[in-house]
């Protein structure tokens, strides 16, 4: 997702008081992209958030489409939680 800075800090984003510093959109952004070069893997996912968020609208339609997407990911959690649960079980009567 390309995020116009200019448009974000004239519109939401309050400049910080001092100008060596980053605002805190470019802050987030740094460490999200530190983030990616360390974890190269996740790159992809963090795409298709992108693209997903893209077609979203306002800010309201993204909040919606992160709590799905988060809500799917913790349901994944959950069954591979209870897959290890069963082996574990399995494990403990053997």
């Amino acid at each position: 997702m390309q995020v116009n800075l200019d448009r974000c800090e004239k519109t939401r984003c309050p400049k910080t008081t001092a100008p060596d510093m980053p605002s805190p959109l470019e802050a987030a952004l740094a460490e999200r992209e530190r983030f990616l070069n360390e974890n190269p893997e996740m790159r992809a996912y963090q795409e298709e958030i992108d693209t997903i968020l893209d077609k979203s609208g306002d800010s309201r339609g993204r909040m919606a489409v992160l709590g799905t997407l988060l809500q799917g990911k913790l349901l994944e959690m959950q069954r591979e939680l209870y897959k290890l649960t069963m082996i574990l079980d399995e494990t403990i009567k053997a």
